[in-house]
Protein backbone atom coordinates (compact mmCIF):
# COMPACT_ATOMS: atom_id res chain seq x y z
CA UNK A 1 0.00 0.00 0.00
CA UNK A 2 2.77 2.40 0.97
CA UNK A 3 4.78 1.47 -2.16
CA UNK A 4 1.82 2.41 -4.37
CA UNK A 5 1.47 5.74 -2.60
CA UNK A 6 5.17 6.53 -2.99
CA UNK A 7 5.10 5.36 -6.61
CA UNK A 8 2.13 7.60 -7.39
CA UNK A 9 3.81 10.49 -5.60
CA UNK A 10 6.99 9.91 -7.65
CA UNK A 11 5.09 10.14 -10.95
CA UNK A 12 3.68 13.56 -10.02
CA UNK A 13 5.07 16.76 -11.45
CA UNK A 14 6.99 19.14 -9.25
CA UNK A 15 4.01 21.47 -8.99
CA UNK A 16 1.69 18.62 -7.99
CA UNK A 17 4.17 17.40 -5.36
CA UNK A 18 4.32 20.91 -3.83
CA UNK A 19 0.50 21.12 -3.78
CA UNK A 20 0.06 17.69 -2.17
CA UNK A 21 2.82 18.39 0.37
CA UNK A 22 1.17 21.69 1.27
CA UNK A 23 -2.22 20.01 1.75
CA UNK A 24 -0.66 17.33 3.95
CA UNK A 25 1.10 20.01 6.00
CA UNK A 26 -2.16 21.92 6.50
CA UNK A 27 -3.91 18.68 7.51
CA UNK A 28 -1.20 17.85 10.06
CA UNK A 29 -1.35 21.37 11.49
CA UNK A 30 -5.16 21.20 11.71
CA UNK A 31 -5.12 17.81 13.45
CA UNK A 32 -2.43 19.02 15.84
CA UNK A 33 -4.42 22.18 16.62
CA UNK A 34 -7.62 20.25 17.22
CA UNK A 35 -5.74 17.84 19.47
CA UNK A 36 -4.33 20.73 21.50
CA UNK A 37 -7.77 22.32 21.83
CA UNK A 38 -9.28 19.02 23.03
CA UNK A 39 -6.41 18.46 25.46
CA UNK A 40 -6.72 22.02 26.79
CA UNK A 41 -10.47 21.54 27.27
CA UNK A 42 -9.93 18.26 29.14
CA UNK A 43 -7.28 19.84 31.37
CA UNK A 44 -9.59 22.77 32.15
CA UNK A 45 -12.43 20.37 32.97
CA UNK A 46 -10.15 18.33 35.22
CA UNK A 47 -8.95 21.49 36.99
CA UNK A 48 -12.57 22.53 37.68
CA UNK A 49 -13.39 19.07 39.01
CA UNK A 50 -10.30 19.08 41.23
CA UNK A 51 -11.26 22.52 42.54
CA UNK A 52 -14.80 21.33 43.26
CA UNK A 53 -13.48 18.26 45.05
CA UNK A 54 -11.08 20.43 47.01
CA UNK A 55 -13.98 22.67 48.07
CA UNK A 56 -16.04 19.65 49.10
CA UNK A 57 -13.13 18.28 51.15
CA UNK A 58 -12.65 21.65 52.85
CA UNK A 59 -16.35 21.69 53.78
CA UNK A 60 -16.13 18.13 55.11
CA UNK A 61 -13.01 18.91 57.15
CA UNK A 62 -14.58 22.12 58.47
CA UNK A 63 -17.71 20.27 59.60
CA UNK A 64 -16.03 17.12 60.86
CA UNK A 65 -14.93 18.65 64.16
CA UNK A 66 -18.44 19.90 64.91
CA UNK A 67 -19.96 16.58 63.87
CA UNK A 68 -17.56 14.59 66.05
CA UNK A 69 -18.22 16.90 69.01
CA UNK A 70 -21.98 16.49 68.59
CA UNK A 71 -21.61 12.73 68.26
CA UNK A 72 -19.51 12.55 71.42
CA UNK A 73 -22.10 14.63 73.29
CA UNK A 74 -24.90 12.39 71.99
CA UNK A 75 -23.02 9.24 72.98
CA UNK A 76 -22.28 10.62 76.44
CA UNK A 77 -25.92 11.56 76.98
CA UNK A 78 -27.09 8.15 75.78
CA UNK A 79 -24.65 6.41 78.12
CA UNK A 80 -25.92 8.50 81.05
CA UNK A 81 -29.51 7.77 80.10
CA UNK A 82 -28.74 4.06 79.81
CA UNK A 83 -27.69 4.04 83.47
CA UNK A 84 -31.14 5.30 84.48
CA UNK A 85 -33.05 2.22 83.33
CA UNK A 86 -33.49 0.94 86.88
CA UNK A 87 -33.49 4.33 88.64
CA UNK A 88 -36.16 4.50 91.38
CA UNK A 89 -37.35 8.10 91.46
CA UNK A 90 -39.11 7.69 94.80
CA UNK A 91 -35.92 6.59 96.53
CA UNK A 92 -33.77 9.18 94.73
CA UNK A 93 -36.02 12.12 95.68
CA UNK A 94 -36.64 10.83 99.20
CA UNK A 95 -32.90 10.66 99.90
CA UNK A 96 -32.60 14.33 98.95
CA UNK A 97 -35.68 15.35 100.96
CA UNK A 98 -34.32 13.68 104.11
CA UNK A 99 -31.55 16.30 104.22
CA UNK A 100 -33.90 19.31 104.07
CA UNK A 101 -35.78 20.57 107.13
CA UNK A 102 -38.45 23.24 107.51
CA UNK A 103 -40.36 24.90 110.33
CA UNK A 104 -43.71 23.15 110.73
CA UNK A 105 -46.84 25.02 111.82
CA UNK A 106 -50.31 23.97 112.91
CA UNK A 107 -53.60 25.17 111.44
CA UNK A 108 -53.45 28.36 113.51
CA UNK A 109 -50.00 29.13 112.13
CA UNK A 110 -48.17 28.44 115.36
CA UNK A 111 -44.76 26.77 115.20
CA UNK A 112 -44.80 23.11 116.21
CA UNK A 113 -41.17 22.23 115.54
CA UNK A 114 -38.86 21.08 112.74
CA UNK A 115 -39.77 18.49 110.13
CA UNK A 116 -37.96 16.86 107.25
CA UNK A 117 -39.43 17.27 103.79
CA UNK A 118 -39.43 13.50 103.41
CA UNK A 119 -41.99 13.33 106.27
CA UNK A 120 -44.64 15.24 104.30
CA UNK A 121 -44.04 13.89 100.79
CA UNK A 122 -46.61 11.58 99.23
CA UNK A 123 -45.59 9.71 96.08
CA UNK A 124 -48.27 9.02 93.49
CA UNK A 125 -48.01 6.29 90.86
CA UNK A 126 -44.88 6.48 88.70
CA UNK A 127 -45.58 6.93 85.00
CA UNK A 128 -43.58 5.80 81.97
CA UNK A 129 -43.70 7.56 78.59
CA UNK A 130 -42.06 6.48 75.32
CA UNK A 131 -40.05 9.37 73.90
CA UNK A 132 -38.41 7.50 71.04
CA UNK A 133 -39.23 4.05 69.81
CA UNK A 134 -37.41 2.48 66.89
CA UNK A 135 -39.66 0.78 64.40
CA UNK A 136 -37.80 -2.48 64.10
CA UNK A 137 -39.07 -5.98 63.98
CA UNK A 138 -37.20 -8.92 65.44
CA UNK A 139 -37.13 -11.89 63.13
CA UNK A 140 -38.04 -15.24 64.54
CA UNK A 141 -36.52 -18.53 63.60
CA UNK A 142 -38.22 -20.71 61.05
CA UNK A 143 -41.08 -22.70 62.45
CA UNK A 144 -41.67 -20.22 65.29
CA UNK A 145 -44.72 -18.68 63.62
CA UNK A 146 -45.30 -15.56 61.57
CA UNK A 147 -45.64 -13.18 64.51
CA UNK A 148 -42.89 -10.58 64.85
CA UNK A 149 -42.01 -8.86 68.11
CA UNK A 150 -41.51 -5.11 68.02
CA UNK A 151 -38.23 -3.88 69.50
CA UNK A 152 -38.56 -1.65 72.57
CA UNK A 153 -35.17 0.04 72.13
CA UNK A 154 -35.21 3.82 72.49
CA UNK A 155 -35.61 6.75 74.89
CA UNK A 156 -38.20 6.77 77.67
CA UNK A 157 -39.31 9.35 80.23
CA UNK A 158 -40.19 8.37 83.81
CA UNK A 159 -42.39 10.79 85.80
CA UNK A 160 -42.94 10.78 89.56
CA UNK A 161 -45.81 13.02 90.79
CA UNK A 162 -45.32 14.23 94.39
CA UNK A 163 -47.75 15.89 96.82
CA UNK A 164 -46.78 17.82 99.98
CA UNK A 165 -49.35 16.86 102.61
CA UNK A 166 -48.52 19.80 104.94
CA UNK A 167 -47.87 23.50 104.44
CA UNK A 168 -44.16 23.89 103.64
CA UNK A 169 -41.97 26.97 103.44
CA UNK A 170 -41.00 28.04 99.94
CA UNK A 171 -37.39 28.18 101.11
CA UNK A 172 -37.43 24.43 101.76
CA UNK A 173 -39.26 23.72 98.50
CA UNK A 174 -36.77 25.78 96.45
CA UNK A 175 -33.86 24.03 98.18
CA UNK A 176 -35.34 20.65 97.23
CA UNK A 177 -35.96 21.62 93.61
CA UNK A 178 -32.44 23.03 93.26
CA UNK A 179 -30.79 19.92 94.70
CA UNK A 180 -32.89 17.67 92.46
CA UNK A 181 -31.76 19.41 89.29
CA UNK A 182 -28.10 19.43 90.38
CA UNK A 183 -27.87 15.65 90.63
CA UNK A 184 -25.94 13.61 88.08
CA UNK A 185 -28.94 11.36 87.45
CA UNK A 186 -30.60 13.56 84.79
CA UNK A 187 -33.43 14.61 87.12
CA UNK A 188 -35.57 17.68 86.45
CA UNK A 189 -38.74 19.19 87.88
CA UNK A 190 -41.96 19.80 85.92
CA UNK A 191 -45.65 20.59 86.50
CA UNK A 192 -45.30 22.67 89.67
CA UNK A 193 -48.65 23.62 91.23
CA UNK A 194 -48.64 25.48 94.55
CA UNK A 195 -50.20 28.59 96.11
CA UNK A 196 -49.19 30.82 99.01
CA UNK A 197 -50.81 30.78 102.42
CA UNK A 198 -53.07 33.81 102.84
CA UNK A 199 -51.74 34.59 106.30
CA UNK A 200 -48.11 33.78 105.53
CA UNK A 201 -46.80 34.43 102.03
CA UNK A 202 -43.60 32.52 102.73
CA UNK A 203 -45.44 29.22 103.07
CA UNK A 204 -47.07 27.05 100.37
CA UNK A 205 -50.49 25.66 101.15
CA UNK A 206 -50.92 21.96 101.85
CA UNK A 207 -51.34 19.61 98.88
CA UNK A 208 -48.85 21.51 96.73
CA UNK A 209 -47.75 19.25 93.87
CA UNK A 210 -44.83 18.90 91.50
CA UNK A 211 -43.39 16.18 89.29
CA UNK A 212 -39.83 14.90 89.19
CA UNK A 213 -38.85 13.38 85.85
CA UNK A 214 -35.91 11.61 84.30
CA UNK A 215 -35.27 9.90 81.01
CA UNK A 216 -33.46 6.72 80.20
CA UNK A 217 -32.32 4.75 77.18
CA UNK A 218 -33.22 1.12 76.76
CA UNK A 219 -31.08 -0.74 74.26
CA UNK A 220 -27.58 -2.06 73.66
CA UNK A 221 -25.93 0.69 75.70
CA UNK A 222 -27.68 -0.37 78.91
CA UNK A 223 -26.30 -3.89 78.64
CA UNK A 224 -29.72 -5.47 78.06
Amino acid sequence: MMERIFSAFGRMSRREKILVSSMLGVLVIAVTGLGQLWLSSEISSMEKKVEQDRGALKAIYAGSAKFLAQKRATDQMRNKAAKNVDLNLKLAVNEIAKKIEFTARDRRGEITGQKKLSDVMQFDQTQEVYLEKKKKKKRRKKGAGKDKKESDDGYYRRDQPITLSDPVTFEAIYALLEKIEKTSQLLYVTDIEMTREFANGYVARKNATFTVSTFYYKGKEDGS
